[in-house]
């Protein structure tokens, strides 16, 4: 009777070890499964705390595919860098980072070991540190991200994948970056790299705009130049690396005088009284320096910054009414002869 017992008992064991088995083995291989759809099987046997294992190394796409295959991949990207441009132009950071955000399909943001936020042709991926924790594989169309609590999220790509983890993580980064700048030690560059540059200490004949009067742009007609020219010369002097100097000279030459067409009447400008303020992108104002001429032969009329006493001398009190610049063809008509061709 107990050898019966013992038998029962002894099938029971096995009959349960071998459920058990069978239960772990189903449990392990879901597990995987599950894993695998979530595309982190290797967490299992290599911990990471980077997506950048997750995405093929090779791009797929180049310069010479079409746009369209790729560019609706950069939506989410794109709300990193413009937050990330706009923090860093607002704190004044630009001299610590490698920014290239012009036209074309290659963009980054880049601060050599802390951050780089990358766009190429489809491609996109932010790191911090040592750590991409965000990228678009254009391969598979998958979006890769490591939330601010090491959570990995695998999901199919679509434009209004929600950036605010991201952002938040590169905002903490680029914080870190303005505690540290360091603006003197920019400035201690810039003075270094003066004392290499060329600076002009004296000149001849040349003359210098005068910013104290008052002046009034006026569109006008150039006819011609004086046939009398004005030759300066500068005389440029630097310190090389040896702490040895160096001198040149540089010699130009401008028109002494314009003659142009304000409204329906011709006038000579002397080059000594002439300005001209250009606006550049963004803003920011450039004016002539007085070495060259200041207008050139165009099919076109041309701006000139004109002291109002010259004007008022020379055009009328009411110049204001009579600077209105006349048309093309009436332009050539009255002030531009006509050129005769004899037949021999």
């Amino acid at each position: 009777m107990t050898n019966k017992s013992d038998q029962i008992f002894l099938a029971c064991v096995i009959v349960m070890w071998v459920l058990s088995a069978i239960f772990f083995i189903d449990c392990l291989f879901n597990t995987l499964e599950n894993l695998e759809i979530l595309g982190a099987t290797m967490f299992l046997f290599k911990p990471s705390f980077t997506v950048s294992n997750l995405v093929y190394k090779d791009r797929r796409y180049s310069d010479s595919d079409r746009l369209r295959n790729y560019v609706g991949l950069h939506t989410p990207i794109y709300r990193v860098l413009n937050h990330a441009q706009k923090f860093i132009l607002a704190k004044g950071l630009s001299r610590d980072f490698d920014i290239h955000m012009n036209r074309g399909q290659q963009k980054w943001i880049y601060r050599e070991d802390v951050l780089n936020i990358r766009l190429d042709r489809g491609y996109s991926a932010v790191s911090i540190g040592a750590r991409t924790i965000f990228a678009v594989d254009e391969w598979t169309r998958t979006i890769y991200h490591i939330d601010a609590s090491g959570r990995l999220a695998v999901t199919e790509y679509y434009q209004d994948y929600d950036m605010t983890d991201v952002i938040a993580q590169v905002t903490e980064a680029l914080e870190v970056i303005a505690e540290h700048y360091n603006a003197d030690k920019y400035d201690a560059i810039d003075a270094d790299k003066a004392r290499l540059q060329w600076f002009c200490y004296a000149a001849d004949n040349l003359g210098v705009v005068n910013d104290t009067w008052k002046r009034a742009t006026v569109s006008l007609w150039h006819i011609r130049d004086s046939k009398k020219t004005v030759e300066w010369t500068k005389y440029w002097g630097r310190e090389t690396l040896d702490g040895s100097k160096q001198y040149k000279t540089t010699t130009g030459e401008h028109p002494s005088a314009y003659l142009v067409a304000i409204g329906d009447k011709s006038y000579w400008i002397p080059h000594s009284i002439c300005s001209r303020t250009t606006t550049l992108h963004g803003g920011r104002e450039l004016r002539h320096d007085g070495a060259g001429r200041f207008l050139g032969f165009h099919m076109s009329t041309s701006t000139l910054d004109l002291p109002v006493w010259w004007l008022e001398k020379t055009v009328g009190v009411d110049w204001a009414d009579k600077v209105e610049p006349i048309g093309r063809s009436a332009f050539f008509k009255a002030f531009v002869p006509k050129r005769r061709y004899y037949r021999r």
